[in-house]
């Protein structure tokens, strides 16, 4: 990166800092956002400004959870665009869409969602493979 990128892009972030709105990303807008913050910093506990002592590091993205994914009806059945089943696939935890819509409450909502549903998936499942 040139350095005079990112002598702007901190003073910008600096600056929307110190104003407390993150026009760019939009931290601390949400209150799943400023539940996680630090509730002593003000006005955004999601923001403060940067000292002049800089660090870089590498940031590599992982996947917490989905806001999206298969849709799936209430046995777990993936189902296409016209809500038709497609029989024999199933979809559950973070490969199915979210019980929750399109927002992600917290560390763990996929785990029970996994949980139910793989249990409901299994029910229907075995009763299936009886039937046949």
């Amino acid at each position: 990166m040139p350095a005079e990128n990112l002598v702007a892009t901190f003073a910008r972030f600096n600056e929307l800092a110190g104003r407390g709105v993150d026009d760019d990303f939009h931290r601390g807008a949400s209150a799943y956002d400023r539940y996680y913050g630090d509730p002593t910093v003000t006005p955004n506990p999601n923001l403060r400004p940067l000292s002049e002592d800089l660090f870089a590091v590498k940031i590599v993205l992982g996947d917490l959870g989905t806001c999206g994914g298969l849709r799936a009806d209430e046995f777990g059945r993936v189902q296409r665009s016209d809500d038709s089943v497609i029989e024999g696939l199933y979809a559950l935890g973070n490969t199915a869409a979210n019980t929750f819509g399109t927002t992600y409450p917290g560390a763990g909502a996929t785990i029970g969602q996994g949980l139910v549903f793989g249990y409901i998936v299994a029910q229907h499942a075995a009763r299936l493979a009886v039937q046949n």
